[in-house]
């Protein structure tokens, strides 16, 4: 029979030291790896942070090229960096590189686990690569999605009111825009009666009187003193045959926003051929000028824009110009024997050559961001706003090469 293996003193303390060795080695293994992870991951994060001013250097240098490579490596070197992905993004929309925003901003959306908030702001992204690159439906679909349960409705609900313009889809922009209003402030808060003015337009053209209608009262709920509003129902007074009407508004509209009097005097002067009374032109330009709204000079260039100079009281505030005038004076003095007056048939003449100069150069420019057009529009092609252009000054549309220089 076997006896019991005893384990003397001895043994039990070898192997309490082994084994507070071994646990202290593990801990010390333990830290040591620690340490070197963290020490890694902090030298990663300063080198990530300076070539991430690299590339913002080279942003304020205006170097968009080597910002590009030094943002795509950041991305390679370091794929979690949402950040790095949304500025990489942004610089390729901006270069026009769209199609490989969008596979950046793709990549963010698809990623398992990304925070609610950047998926959002990486919708808002590919929404804005597909607008830019003219791919509407889905930019439409997108801001749709964000407008309902994104985290800025008011940003989708915007950019959503730009495509149904640029799509002229006013009612679907009316719509949108009264969505945008209940959420946020609107850039444009008189836009929206811009679109029943469209939809009232498009009516007018069609001979649809009674829709025509409803468009205008929505235009005027939006807003009661609105200039395209009264020109488009003094345009509908016309049609029904109401020339008194008509002449009201018109007239209105001038004494209102005198900058539209090139819109409103072929009208003026259509009511006028149709009254068969001439003084009804003749009263509205004296009562502009009895109230100060305009000088005879402004309103003779504002005919000569409109190519209407035909009537007497036009061709007065010509002539009138003319004397206040010194440069057009001078001219019209070298053709005409000393100290003789132009008759009206030279003066019709002179309006119309100086209409011939004024078609071959921009007309009118935008007061909002300075885009000269050769039409009159109601909205700026540039910056997209509303009711901002305006005639350029009278002796402006003389070419560059015919102004005299200043002495230095």
């Amino acid at each position: 029979m076997r006896r019991p293996l005893l384990v003397g003193p001895r043994q039990v303390a070898d192997d309490g030291t082994v084994f507070w060795l071994t646990l202290a080695g593990t801990l010390a293994a333990g830290w040591a790896a620690t340490v070197w992870y963290q020490e890694r991951r902090r030298r990663r994060r300063v080198r990530r942070r300076e070539r991430y001013l690299e590339g913002l250097r080279y942003l304020l240098d205006e170097k968009p090229d080597r910002a590009l490579e030094v943002f795509h490596g950041l991305a390679a070197l370091d794929d979690e960096t949402v950040d790095t992905h949304f500025a990489l993004g942004s610089l390729y929309r901006r270069s026009g590189e769209v199609e490989r925003a969008i596979r950046v901003h793709q990549n963010i959306v698809a990623r398992n686990g990304l925070d609610p908030r950047h998926r959002d702001a990486a919708l808002t992204e590919l929404a804005r690569d597909y607008f830019r690159a003219g791919l509407y439906d889905r930019a439409e679909e997108l801001f749709q999605q964000l407008a309902k349960g994104g985290r800025e409705p008011a940003v989708a609900l915007a950019h959503l009111v730009r495509i149904y313009e640029i799509q002229r889809d006013w009612k679907q922009a009316a719509e949108t825009h009264e969505r945008l209003r209940a959420v946020g402030l609107p850039e444009q808060p008189g836009a929206i009666a811009h679109y029943y003015c469209e939809l009232a337009e498009a009516a007018l053209a069609e001979r649809d009187l009674t829709a025509a209608h409803a468009h205008l009262r929505s235009a005027h709920r939006e807003q009661r003193e609105f200039g395209r509003s009264a020109i488009l129902r003094g345009d509908l007074a016309r049609l029904e045959g109401d020339t008194p009407l008509a002449l009201r508004l018109y007239a209105s509209v001038v004494q209102r926003d005198f900058h539209l009097l090139p819109v409103v005097l072929p009208r003026l002067a259509e009511v006028a051929r149709q009254s068969g009374d001439e003084s009804v032109l003749a009263s509205v330009i004296d009562d502009l000028i009895r109230r100060g709204a305009a000088s005879r000079a402004e309103i003779a260039y504002a005919a000569i824009l409109s190519g209407q100079f035909d009537a007497p009281a036009i061709v007065d505030c010509v002539r009138e110009w003319l004397q206040i005038d010194s440069d057009l004076k001078d001219l019209t003095g070298a053709f005409l024997p000393a100290g003789a007056a132009p008759s009206v048939e030279q003066l019709r003449a002179l309006s119309g050559a100086m209409r011939n100069v004024v078609l071959r150069h921009a007309r009118y420019r935008c007061s909002q961001c300075g885009l000269d057009s050769s039409t009159f529009l109601w909205s700026c092609q540039g910056c997209h706003a509303w009711d901002t252009l305006r005639a350029i000054a009278a002796l402006e549309f003389l070419p560059r090469a015919a102004r005299p220089r200043s002495r230095q």
